[in-house]
C-alpha cells in the first residue's frame, strides 16, 4: 500500500509559527526518504497552532527542499481565489517542477472572520462545480493564456466527505480524495465505501483509471497510556472552540491532561473520535489494514497531529515499516 502524508505545520507549546514550517520540512525530508508518494500542506487562516496559511508558498518551499517526492496541496481553499489565479499557481510550480506537483481542491469557506479579511464568502454547490469546471479548463486548455503555458500539469484532486464531489471528480475525470478524518456520521465507513464507489464506477464507466485516497487522524503511542494520552489531545483540540483559537499553540500531553471536558461536549468527543485511529503500534498498524482492505485502498494519507515533532516523525516510520515495508517483503 503506498502512503502519503498531509501536514498541518503544527506549532507546538514553546514554538514558533517559523520553527513549525521547519520542522514540516524536516518531516518531508524523512517523508521523502521513507518512500512516502506524497506530502501535501494543509490550508488554514487565523488558527495559531497551525501556521500553513499559504500551501501554494509553502510547496515551492517543499519543493525546493526535497528532490522526487510529490508535493502538494490539500488543499486550495477554492472559495477564496479565482480559478484564474489557482491555475496560475499551478503551471509555474509545474513548469519549475516536472511531474512533482499535486493540486487537491477544496470547498471550506472558513471562519465569518476569514471570509471578511479573504473578502469572500461561501460558494453554492454549483458555483464550486463552476469554479472546479473552469479551472481544469484553464490548467488543460488554450483559450486562454496561463502562463507558462508549456508546463504540463497533473490531473487535480478533489477532496471532499460526499458523493457529490464523489459525482464531480468522475464527471471531470480527476482524482478523488476523501477525508475520513472530517466525517462523524455514525456508520462513516459505509458512507467512504459509498461515496468511493460512486467515483470508482463512474470512472470506470467513462474508461478512464480511477485514483483515489483516504485521509485519517492518526496517533500512536509508545504505550497504551501515552497512546491516551495524545488522543486526548485530539479530544481537546478537535472541539474547536472559539474557532480553533482557544489554544495558541497545539495542546501538548500535559495541557490536555489539565484541560476540563465539559459534561455538554463529552457526546462531541465520542463522535470525534470515530474519525481517528490512534493507540500503541500494534493496535494502528492492524486498525489501518482492516481499513484498507474494506475499502479496498491502493494509498492512505496520514495525519500525524500530534504534539512534537518527534512524535509524529516516529509516527511516520512507525506506518512506513509497518505498512510499506512489510508489503513488500511479502
Amino acid at each position: 500500500m503506498k502512503l502519503s502524508i498531509l501536514d498541518y505545520a503544527i506549532v507546538d507549546e514553546g514554538k514558533t509559527a517559523l520553527e513549525a514550517i521547519e520542522e514540516s520540512t524536516e518531516l518531508a525530508r524523512l517523508a521523502e526518504k521513507l518512500g512516502y508518494s506524497r506530502f501535501w500542506m494543509a490550508e488554514h487562516h487565523q488558527v495559531p497552532a497551525l501556521a500553513s496559511s499559504s500551501p501554494e508558498l509553502l510547496m515551492l518551499h517543499l519543493l525546493q527542499n526535497t528532490e522526487k517526492i510529490q508535493i502538494g496541496t490539500g488543499g486550495i481553499m477554492i472559495p477564496h481565489y479565482t480559478p484564474y489565479k489557482i491555475s496560475e499557481w499551478i503551471k509555474l510550480l509545474s513548469a519549475l517542477y516536472p511531474n512533482r506537483v499535486n493540486l487537491g481542491i477544496g470547498n471550506n469557506p472558513g471562519t465569518k472572520v476569514v471570509q471578511k479579511l479573504m473578502n469572500t464568502m461561501p460558494i453554492t454547490r454549483d458555483e464550486y462545480n463552476e469554479s472546479c469546471t473552469e479551472l481544469l479548463e484553464l490548467l488543460t486548455g488554450n483559450e486562454i493564456l496561463v502562463q507558462p503555458p508549456e508546463a504540463k500539469v497533473g490531473l487535480m484532486w478533489l477532496l471532499s466527505t460526499s458523493e457529490k464531489s464523489a459525482n464531480l471528480a468522475a464527471e471531470l475525470g480527476q482524482n478523488y480524495v476523501y477525508g475520513l478524518f472530517f466525517n462523524q456520521a455514525v456508520d462513516y465507513i459505509e458512507t467512504a465505501k459509498r461515496c468511493l464507489q460512486t467515483y470508482r464506477t463512474k470512472m470506470i464507466d467513462q474508461q478512464k483509471t480511477p485514483q483515489d485516497i483516504v485521509a485519517v487522524f492518526i496517533a500512536i503511542g509508545e504505550d497504551e497510556q501515552e497512546a491516551k494520552d495524545l488522543v486526548r489531545c485530539l479530544d481537546v483540540w478537535l472541539l474547536g472552540k472559539k474557532e480553533f483559537t482557544e489554544f495558541d499553540r497545539f495542546p501538548s500531553i500535559e495541557t490536555a491532561k489539565e484541560y476540563e471536558i465539559a459534561e455538554i461536549d463529552k457526546e462531541k468527543v465520542e463522535k470525534n473520535r470515530t474519525r481517528l485511529v490512534w493507540g500503541t503500534k500494534d493496535v494502528v498498524v492492524e486498525k489501518l489494514r482492516d481499513l484498507a482492505t474494506e475499502l479496498e485502498l491502493e494509498e492512505l494519507m496520514c495525519i500525524p497531529l500530534v504534539p512534537t515533532i518527534e512524535r509524529r516523525k516516529n509516527i511516520i516510520e512507525i506506518l512506513a515499516k509497518e505498512l510499506m515495508e512489510k508489503e513488500e517483503k511479502n
